[in-house]
């Protein structure tokens, strides 16, 4: 306990510093919500999340938690032409950024009992560290891809009436799969269309704002899920393996989760029946890297679904890298453990995978496919989103995202559309688009300061001096002290 109280003060302290090379004294953001008072945002490159290019000396001009005007100059007047006070907030030599969109972050805690399964209900305390830090990193809206249904919606309701602090949550009920698959809560198990109708109409009334559909449902339980789920105002988002992304897409779903589909149909017809005989065990997907042909015409006939159907993908490249690299250093030892909840730390056992130095060389030997795919997503059209997969071991509350980004990068993304993708990209596919997403007058005002160019290299977007939250300015080194 001592060692990870020291390792906390570490990174506290660490944040404290930046406050202090960052030249920006304690009153600089005041109560900007405050009736009349104007927050005027003046002097930083601004990179607004639509993918064009920079803006030096931007003001940016906010009225309680909306975007008043993006200009070049202050106008004559401070705030709104002389309407209001104004508190005026020097960010010359900065970048500012919309608020990162985190599109897969299971931000209901569930604690793991004795059998080795995750408990029902969550552990409200550790989810309330978890929004706490993404926050701090920089996330203003996340989707909660799977939860309890109730602890789900009463999270996502305590944020919105601010009795606690984190990014805006969009949330999922339990993932629906088969009973015979290893159910672990958030999942409940259907077997026949009925019962998959019946579970969407339960989570429909407790309020949810998605249905999550999970690896082994077959084709037909897949498409009565949609069918059902459409019919209450609810979209789907698909974790499919059984189900190909293909026949997803024909079905209508609306989301597709992941980096790879693992279907056997993708692989060469000859190797078919040899890797459905490896089972569902991680392990398998090493063998279907190494026989996959991502040119192959099963996944050109893939992606030319997802991008004609506009079904965004969010593919976790982080929840990937830290399989494939679990027995890393980087990992296992990174000074950011000190930012993990104990409930979450205490679920991650260093030999979960069950793999060797064996497994290990030949999954990092075809890390090259992963990214290869993720690039034809991007190069051919589909809306990729960002998503980091916490709580999965040995992903970091926050700075998974950041590696998130980086690894998008290292897939031959550019860094501006990288940085479209963790922003913009997230605010269309939730349906609020015209709420957040980019810094542009009549938005919400959802901010991030850096003190360094994320353009320059994306591994910038960790220098968060600020974090703007519907117009309030947050220290992320007081968001951290829990």
């Amino acid at each position: 306990m001592r060692r990870l109280a020291a390792s906390i003060a570490t990174v506290a302290l660490a944040w404290a510093l930046c406050w202090g090379r960052a030249g920006i004294g304690p009153d600089a953001a005041g109560d900007p919500g405050s009736a009349g008072q104007f927050l005027v945002l003046e002097g930083a490159t601004l990179i607004d999340g639509t993918g064009d290019p920079p803006r030096r000396d931007a003001v940016v001009t906010v009225r309680g938690d909306r975007i008043l005007s993006v200009r070049r100059s202050l106008p004559r007047g401070a705030g709104a032409a002389g309407a209001g006070p104004a508190r005026v907030v020097d960010l010359k030599g900065r970048w500012l950024l919309p608020g990162f969109i985190d599109m897969h972050a299971h931000v209901t805690i569930l604690p793991m009992g004795a059998d080795g399964l995750f408990q029902s209900h969550s552990d409200r305390a550790a989810s309330e560290q978890v929004l706490r830090t993404l926050l701090a990193m920089g996330i203003t809206t996340v989707r909660n891809p799977a939860a309890p249904s109730g602890d789900g919606v009463a999270l996502r309701e305590a944020v919105a009436a601010g009795s606690i602090q984190g990014p805006r949550i969009f949330t999922a009920g339990e993932s629906m799969n088969l009973p015979a698959a290893r159910l672990s809560p958030p999942a409940v198990g259907v077997e026949t269309e009925e019962q998959v109708r019946a579970e969407v109409r339960r989570q429909a009334g407790a309020g949810v704002d998605f249905v999550k559909l999970y690896a082994s449902l077959p084709p037909p339980l897949v498409r009565a899920a949609i069918e059902e789920a459409h019919a209450h105002g609810l979209r789907v988002i698909g974790h499919l393996q059984e189900t190909t992304w293909t026949e997803a897409a024909r079905a209508g779903i609306d989301f597709i989760t992941h980096g790879a589909p693992w279907a056997a149909a993708y692989l060469p017809a000859e190797r078919r029946s040899e890797y459905r005989a490896l089972g569902a065990a991680v392990r398998s997907r090493i063998n279907w890297l190494e026989w996959l042909d991502p040119r192959g015409p099963e996944i050109r006939e893939m992606i030319r679904l997802l991008k004609e159907r506009r079904i965004p993908l969010d593919p976790t490249l982080i929840a990937y890298h830290t399989k494939f690299w679990g027995d890393d250093r980087r990992y296992l030892n990174s000074p950011d453990l000190a930012l993990v909840p104990g409930p979450i730390r205490a679920t991650w056992d260093r030999g979960w995978l069950g793999w060797g130095p064996r497994e290990f060389a030949r999954a990092r030997a075809v890390w090259p496919k992963v990214l290869e795919l993720v690039r034809l997503y991007y190069d051919r059209g589909v809306t990729l989103l960002a998503g980091s997969d916490v709580p999965n071991p040995w992903i970091v509350p926050g700075v998974g995202f950041h590696q998130e980004m980086e690894l998008l990068v290292s897939a031959g993304i550019p860094p501006r559309a990288v940085l479209v993708i963790a922003t913009a990209n997230g605010a269309r596919a939730l349906g609020i688009g015209e709420e957040a997403g980019t810094i542009e007058a009549g938005k919400l005002a959802d901010m991030v300061v850096l003190s360094a160019d994320p353009l320059a290299s994306i591994s910038n977007t960790r220098s968060i001096e600020w974090v703007v939250k519907g117009g309030v300015m947050l220290r992320p080194a007081d968001l951290m002290r829990w």
